[in-house]
């Protein structure tokens, strides 16, 4: 027998058996946290076609403890303005990848309007949820008559008065599971937002997610709804306090790490996250913005914003959006990049980049 001697007491488990019954019981771990995925997945899908009409705007409590306390106890890291890239990175690319998954595999398209763009804004809810945030939802209606939300949670600052957003859409084309565009920037929004959570930054951090980047053909008109809405909300106070905005797209293929902007509205966002890259040794390449991102109509309201993607030379990307195209390691060059920029702001950035 492989448990005892014939004629003896019990032997000790050898290592081989505790090794087998490990492993027999992370395989039954992972069953579980599938089926369990798969359930949520299914209930959040359900009856989020909103058409003319659409729900209040709410704010979700989160579930898991006060948003100020880090999971050890320790309370929050309080930023200097002077932390660089490198050994003080926090983001971690595996469970950037885990959200981008998440989205594209398990939800797949993720088109304006439908349920399963409804169910990546649940998602999103969810997660924020967890890492201790009040999450804020701004529902609205789209020309077609369905709806759509923003999602999003703040990071309050130790200055008032100095806002950044960092932001990624999480609506896809109708055609495929929208992998690199935009699961993958959401992907790194979420863990910025973690990364965020435990930390106390000179400017308030919003994480935002939009809906409705792409809700019809692409005429000028009907692109960024939901950036669009969340302008249209802003209260004359709120407008003055952003210092700018980051727009996270399309970041896990291509041969160019690019920051991009439309050239008409303000720059210099870009000009110093430009100079950070060169002072990281992050080669990149800065290039006119096509008409896909979100940061047009905050440039075009002239809050300095920049579009942050992996592309082609030329600018465009051949891509075809499934997940095993993703390039981790393009996603972690994005995510540690804007973390070690937002985490460097000092006051006098700040105030360059407000006045």
């Amino acid at each position: 027998m492989e448990d005892e001697q014939q004629n003896g007491a019990p032997e000790e488990p050898t290592r081989l058996e505790a090794e087998r019954s490990h492993h027999r019981l992370v395989n039954r771990l992972v069953v579980v946290g599938i089926v369990a995925l798969a359930l949520g997945l299914a209930a959040g899908a359900g009856g989020n076609l909103i058409f003319a009409g659409s729900k209040k705007a709410k704010t979700t409590p989160a579930s898991s403890g006060p948003k100020d306390t880090k999971p050890d106890g320790t309370g929050d890291e309080v930023g200097t303005g002077d932390e660089s890239v490198g050994a003080t990175a926090d983001f971690q690319v595996a469970q950037a990848m885990s959200y981008t998954f998440a989205l594209s595999e398990g939800i797949g398209p993720r088109p304006a309007g439908s349920a399963r763009e409804s169910a990546a804004a649940d998602y999103i809810v969810q997660r924020l949820g967890e890492m201790g945030y009040t999450v804020e939802e701004q529902p609205f209606t789209m020309s077609s008559g369905f709806g759509s939300r923003n999602v999003m949670g703040t990071r309050e600052g130790t200055r008032e008065g100095y806002t950044m957003i960092i932001a990624a859409h999480y609506d896809s084309s109708p055609d495929d599971k929208g992998a690199v565009n935009n699961a993958t920037g959401v992907g790194v929004v979420l863990e910025l937002a973690r990364v965020f959570s435990s930390k106390k930054p000179e400017a308030t951090l919003k994480f935002v997610f939009l809906g409705a980047n792409r809700p019809g053909p692409f005429e000028p008109e009907e692109r960024w709804v939901g950036a669009r809405r969340y302008l249209d909300l802003l209260g004359t106070l709120e407008k003055k306090d952003l210092v700018g905005m980051i727009s996270v797209d399309s970041v896990g293929q291509g041969d160019v790490f690019a920051l991009r902007t439309q050239e008409t509205g303000l720059q210099r966002l870009k000009a110093k996250l430009e100079t950070f890259c060169r002072e990281q040794e992050t080669e990149v390449t800065v290039l006119k913005s096509t008409e896909d991102s979100d940061n047009i109509p905050f440039e075009s309201s002239q809050v300095p914003a920049v579009w942050v993607e992996w592309c082609d030379p030329g600018g465009g990307l051949a891509t075809d959006n499934l997940y095993n195209s993703v390039v981790a390691a393009k996603v972690e060059t994005a995510g540690v990049t804007v973390e070690g920029f937002l985490k460097g702001l000092s006051s006098n950035d700040l105030e360059e980049l407000k006045y």
